[in-house]
């Protein structure tokens, strides 16, 4: 019962960080400490790298979206360093005898999770964020290079199309969650075949188990609903396109 204890408290732990660190609105901060305007009262009013960037330029939308992608990677890194590093999962196996459940993989995913909310509803800023598609992609980009290379051909090519980055931000998402359960089930089918294609190799190594595919089940889930307003509007023919793709 103990170490069920302890797998749950590390778990909410773990979910916990992720949150407060996918709270950090990076959009506005750099709207207001560089303009002194809240990018959630202009455009598509949220604190998205595509309505920084339709608000105060590309470059500075561009600047949003790394950083967005980067408060998910960190705390990513900084919990595997955290099981790696300080023997949690062994130190739980000589006091129990049973470690962090599936090595401490499941408590990864969950910052992933706990950031993407953050950043949906951030603490530090009234629960109004963004959309998740950055911090989305930065989770992709920790986790996973085959899905990167498939979810940049199908945003580029949607928006090539459409010229809708909110079309092209659902299509990555369904993307990437339909090839993260093509991948869960082909290892799961033939183990061992997809362990190594990681963009961390052998350090920072996570699987295709369920809980890769869960949480980019849920992002995809979360963008979505975050798109509503999108989809009314794609749906009346009145949403917005860029206009520098060319």
């Amino acid at each position: 019962m103990d170490i069920i204890l302890y797998n749950i408290a590390i778990s909410m732990a773990s979910l916990i960080m992720g949150y407060l660190f996918g709270s950090i609105p990076f959009g506005i901060i750099i709207g207001k400490g560089l303009f002194h305007r809240d990018p959630r009262n202009e455009g598509s009013h949220n604190s998205g790298g595509t309505n920084v960037g339709r608000i105060f330029g590309k470059r500075i939308g561009f600047l949003c979206i790394a950083l967005d992608m980067i408060k998910c990677i960190l705390p990513m890194i900084a919990m595997w360093a955290i099981i790696k590093f300080t023997n949690l999962n062994q130190i739980l196996i000589n006091e129990f005898g049973a470690g962090l459940y599936h090595d401490g993989t499941l408590c990864i995913y969950l910052i992933t999770v706990g950031a993407l909310i953050g950043h949906c509803y951030p603490l530090y800023a009234g629960f109004k964020g963004g959309k998740a598609v950055s911090t989305y992609a930065g989770f992709i980009l920790a986790t996973n290079w085959a899905l990167v290379i498939i979810d940049l051909l199908a945003f580029f090519i949607t928006l090539k199309k459409t010229k809708y980055v909110s079309l092209s931000s659902i299509i990555l998402s369904i993307f990437s969650c339909v090839f993260s359960w093509i991948l869960f089930f082909v290892n799961f089918a033939i183990p061992e075949t997809l362990q190594n294609i990681t963009m961390w190799g052998n350090g920072f190594y996570i699987n295709f188990g369920w809980e890769f595919a869960m949480t980019a089940t849920v992002g995809s889930i979360l963008i979505i609903i975050r798109h509503i307003p999108n989809i009314k509007r794609l749906i009346s023919k009145c949403e917005s396109k860029v206009k520098w793709i060319k």
